[in-house]
Formats: structure tokens, sequence, C-alpha cells
């Protein structure tokens, strides 16, 4: 089953921050034991923030693109939040690029 996923936050659910931001990184990490991983991971809004050079998440997601994840930060977003110098891990998308993931037959997570 291929699927793509997309972080649009640096929480996962609702609830206290201490709680929804631990489920994100919990999320991440257990991609990262996943037979299966996706084929891509895209972040876009609040989600840039988790590819930042010093976010909890960079190890995890550090692994993901060694295991040949396509790990992608929307250029739109990195723009705005100023932290375009800062990510860690993988590439710069563009919107183009980001409709193609989501109008593309795999199956989208977006925990």
């Amino acid at each position: 089953m291929a699927y793509d996923v997309l972080l649009t936050s640096t929480e996962m659910g609702s609830g206290d921050k201490a709680l929804t931001e631990n489920l994100m990184l919990a999320f991440i990490h257990t991609l990262t034991e996943r037979k299966e991983k996706p084929e891509n991971l895209v972040m876009y809004g609040l989600g840039v923030k988790l590819a930042k050079k010093n976010a909890e998440s960079l190890n995890d997601l550090k692994a993901l693109a060694d295991s040949g994840v396509n790990v992608l930060s929307c250029g739109i977003c990195t723009d705005y939040y100023e932290m375009g110098d800062q990510i860690g891990v993988g590439g710069i998308t563009t919107m183009p690029e980001v409709v193609d993931i989501l109008a593309s037959d795999n199956t989208l997570v977006h925990p």
C-alpha cells in the first residue's frame, strides 16, 4: 500500500500542548519503526517547524529520509516563518508539487 503523510502542525489531536506535541513525536517515531514507509512526508503550516535543525523530531525525520522517504517542507511556509536556512532535513517543496502529491493515488495519512 503506497501512502503519503501530511504534517500540518507540531501537535497531534487536541488537548494539553505537552500531550499533543508528545503524540506527534511518537507518531513520527512510529513511522521509523514501520516496515512500510510513506513515499512522501509533507510538512506545511506549523508542521514545517518539525524539520528545524533543533527540533526533537529531527533525528526521526532524518531516519525516514535515509530510508528513502521524500521529506518535504513547504517553501511558502518556511518563508513565512523565516526559517528557510533552518531546515535540518529534506527539501523545500512548491505548491504544484504538494498538489501533485495530494492528487496522487496514494492513501493520505493526516494525524
